[in-house]
């Protein structure tokens, strides 16, 4: 059996693989140098086997910042469902899963890809998008001034890490988050209308 006929056994492997190629590929030489041909090429796929995933550079980039999404928000879903206390869950479930993609064996080149997407005015855009539904699927809690600071901390940390600065040490972690973790229980100080529109 030829391995351009398992190929197509696997869509889904395949789409996936094509990802993680393109996402290291750009990290190395950036988006506007990370050729589909390049992408195609390193990942053994023809350029039509590409196309039929990607048909067109940008549906590439897109397909990117959803994957970005989607492994955020797995780990976002996965702290979720253990935590019992529904006030700031979202929030503290963002901090956990923040910190928890940055032991990811591919964290490295998506880090570095997630940086050059902030960018793309459509990395932007689905962003803000997914985050304003996060908020509004839970509640009012997480609309306090202090939930706003802690996920705020959380992008600190993973812009850090993206460019390679351990700027929370493993002593300190456990610190770290056991106090972010009780600002987002405390919620006491609401958000003004207009600073949450924009979150």
């Amino acid at each position: 059996m030829s391995l351009a006929h398992r190929r197509k056994k696997r869509p889904v492997e395949v789409r996936s693989q094509l990802l993680d190629v393109a996402a290291k590929l750009c990290a190395e030489v950036g988006i506007s140098n990370a050729t589909l041909e390049a992408i195609s090429q390193r990942a053994g796929v023809s350029k039509g086997g590409l196309l039929h995933h990607f048909p067109t550079k940008q549906a590439l980039i897109v397909a990117l910042i959803d994957k970005l999404l989607d492994d955020l928000s797995t780990g976002v879903e996965s702290y979720i469902a253990k935590d019992p206390d529904p006030a700031g869950r979202f929030t503290r479930a963002y901090l956990l899963a923040s910190l928890e993609i940055q032991k990811s064996p591919n964290a490295e080149h998506w880090n570095t890809l997630g940086i050059m997407l902030a960018t793309e005015p459509e990395m932007r855009a689905r962003y803000l998008s997914w985050l304003s539904e996060q908020i509004l699927r839970h509640g009012k809690s997480e609309e306090t001034i202090e939930c706003l600071i802690v996920r705020m901390a959380a992008d600190g940390v993973w812009f850090s890490a993206a460019v390679g600065i351990d700027i929370v040490q493993r002593r300190q972690q456990k610190q770290f988050v056991e106090t972010l973790n009780r600002m987002t229980r405390s919620g006491s100080h609401a958000l003004p209308t207009r600073a949450r529109s924009r979150t």
